[in-house]
């Protein structure tokens, strides 16, 4: 159950059927050109889940340039009731991650952590600790000699350079870029393919 602030935010604020039913699993699941994924997420406390937030609505006002990402979000996130905050959780679903996929990671997680904490305000939520989660089968990050497009891993204009999966996906932290750096924890799930599903991964949070 949840408090009375959010329960009538819930009810006149936010439009109907955005958040699942409130639950201790959930079957989370992405379906993309490359094939499909299921997380099956177990959760110790109340929360608030939404499942396929990239189709979600999120704020009128951000800028529609494709260059800045803000139309970008992530596959899932959920708000876990912890004391007096709710600690947020991010998923990225994806079947393979490597020096293409790292700044659509990235410009994604940075534009829902602003949405989020946007709707949280409507929710009366503060926001606790927050943890960037990829689901992923493969992983093929190579460096600038190994790289059929070096494209791939440079740095955007203005941006430091950094060795990704040295720097970041080894050390289990992500960088996002706000004018300054937020670090994050980030945990890479490492998912196991079964024929008739995809696949296939479990989280206990």
């Amino acid at each position: 159950m949840y408090n009375n602030r959010i329960q009538y935010a819930m009810d006149y604020f936010i439009v109907d059927d955005y958040f699942l039913p409130e639950n201790r699993y959930y079957e989370l699941k992405e379906k993309d050109k490359n094939g499909k994924s299921l997380l099956r997420l177990t959760i110790n406390s109340t929360n608030i889940c939404v499942e396929d937030y990239d189709d979600k609505i999120k704020c009128g006002f951000l800028r529609q340039e494709k260059k800045h990402g803000m139309k970008k979000c992530i596959d899932h996130f959920v708000l876990k009731e912890n004391d007096n905050v709710w600690d947020l959780y991010m998923f990225e679903m994806k079947t393979g991650v490597g020096n293409k996929t790292r700044r659509d990671i990235k410009v994604k997680l940075r534009a829902s952590y602003l949405n989020i904490k946007a709707l949280c305000g409507f929710l009366g939520i503060t926001i606790g600790e927050v943890y960037a989660y990829t689901t992923y089968e493969t992983e093929h990050f190579t460096g600038a000699r190994n790289s059929a497009d070096p494209k791939t891993i440079l740095a955007p204009l203005g941006e430091r350079a950094i060795d990704f999966k040295k720097d970041e996906w080894n050390r289990g932290r992500i960088l996002i870029e706000l004018g300054e750096n937020l670090t994050l924890p980030h945990i890479a799930i490492q998912m196991e393919r079964h024929d008739a599903i995809g696949l296939v991964g479990e989280l206990q949070i």
